[in-house]
């Protein structure tokens, strides 16, 4: 048995991805070069899918994004924290000082009684 040239397009005349045969050189050269660019274009999207550094400096891009949306609640927080923190190292040090010099911060004390105190300190 033998098998025509054109068993392609009889056996499948519409089937999407199989084309039928040209008609010419000139449709024939046109079809490789579609199929070239839609090749070139695949390959592209997978290139951009696959790389990593490029994905990971979007999301950090998209982070610094968001964060500059909330600057001011963000640097709000920031100050409060920070305000906390001296607030809680200043407290933290009067308390040492007046547990190791109880007369010297004494509001009660004598002035003459802290000048006296100091004096021997010094």
């Amino acid at each position: 048995m033998s098998v025509s040239r054109d068993t392609r397009q009889t056996e499948f005349p519409d089937t999407p991805g199989i084309p039928s045969d040209p008609e010419t050189p000139a449709e024939l050269r046109e079809r490789i070069d579609r199929t070239r660019r839609e090749l070139g274009d695949t390959i592209e999207e997978l290139a951009a899918r696959a790389d990593v550094k490029a994905l990971a400096q979007r999301k950090a891009a998209g982070a610094v994004r968001a964060g500059r949306r909330n600057a001011a609640p963000l640097a709000a927080a920031g100050g409060a924290v920070l305000a906390l923190a001296v607030a809680a190292v200043v407290l933290r040090r009067r308390q040492v000082l007046r547990q190791r010099y109880p007369l010297r911060h004494d509001p009660r004390t004598p002035a003459s009684v802290r000048r006296l105190v100091e004096r021997m300190a010094a």
